[in-house]
């Protein structure tokens, strides 16, 4: 089984017809996703699973909208897991003020209120991403971005998995993405660029 590495960098997301991007320049991390052994996460919303009590979550997020490069208003944290078949990413989206956390009901690929989206560079190029979005009702949008970052194909459609739950310090998602969903060369290393972005509507 491959080991993942992943490089944290900005992208630039298409979302709700606007482009988040950063003006200022952001500095590269890099992040080691956990291997899922033996049992993987049930994917319920719910972080409870052995796989997410471990260590290596992280967060050191930065704003890009409304006020570029300053702390985020909220504290988001995320882990990403891996066995020989998916992906798995666990996101806690905490909130002070979780009664007005914007969870809507929508159509797939339209999704509106308050999300969270994770990024997949699995080429490493620095020119694409697959995306894969979920607001807190649990809808799911999904698109691959291209052309570094200026163009957007929302009809394509994979099947991954995704549950959210509203919890007492605001709300949280679990992903399942299957690895044959994705593009990518296997190597013994695989080293993607990722991204996490949140967006919180009332701000």
């Amino acid at each position: 089984m491959a080991n993942f590495l992943f490089l944290l960098l900005p992208f630039l997301f298409m979302l709700a017809a606007s482009k988040l991007s950063f003006s200022n320049p952001v500095a590269k991390k890099t992040y080691t996703a956990t291997p899922v052994n033996p049992h993987p996460p049930v994917i319920d919303g719910i972080l409870d699973d052995p796989v997410w009590q471990k260590e290596n979550w992280t967060g050191d997020f930065i704003q890009s909208q409304p006020h570029d490069g300053k702390e985020p208003s909220q504290k988001t944290r995320f882990k990403v897991a891996y066995d020989a078949d998916f992906l798995y990413a666990a996101l806690h989206m905490y909130d002070t003020e979780p009664d007005k956390i914007s969870a809507r009901v929508t159509r797939r690929d339209d999704i509106d209120g308050d999300w969270i989206a994770l990024g997949l560079d699995s080429y490493n190029d620095k020119r694409t991403a697959f995306c894969f979005i979920v607001n807190a009702m649990g809808i799911k949008r999904d698109m691959i971005i291209t052309e570094d970052g200026n163009r957007e194909d929302a009809n394509w459609d994979p099947i991954w998995y995704v549950k959210t739950a509203r919890v007492d310090s605001g709300w949280t998602a679990e992903m399942k993405i299957p690895l044959n969903q994705l593009r990518f060369k296997p190597s013994d290393e695989m080293i993607w660029g990722l991204q996490v972005m949140r967006g919180i509507h009332r701000n």
